[in-house]
């Protein structure tokens, strides 16, 4: 079974997360969306989907600092490429996933 390539977006993107989910699956990525809020288990979600990226997009003009703080910090712990953008509208989240369905296989 080949492994589909996988882009997280943190915070940011809650409004067009279908579009960007529909996106990704005509490109064969795999789109998740984490809001960014950090109550209960919040932070486990987050970083067991930074852990399974192959690309990780920070939004934080629209992000909790704690949120921030655990993706940069499990990022670096498991080499997760990390784009750090402070806002990222549909047409950039689409490119974003274009890119991640360019990259070669790892």
């Amino acid at each position: 079974m080949i492994k589909r390539p996988r882009i997280v977006f943190v915070g940011g993107v809650e409004r067009v997360e279908r579009s960007l989910r529909a996106s990704g699956e005509e490109l064969g990525v795999d789109v998740d969306v984490h809001a960014g809020h950090m109550q209960g288990n919040a932070g486990t979600r987050l970083a067991a989907l930074v852990r399974r990226a192959n690309l990780v997009v920070l939004v934080t003009g629209v992000n909790s600092h704690n949120a921030v703080q655990t993706a940069k910090k499990e990022a670096a712990r498991c080499g997760t490429p990390l784009q750090i953008m402070k806002f990222c509208g549909a047409a950039t989240a689409r490119a974003l996933i274009a890119e991640v369905a360019r990259a070669p296989a790892a």
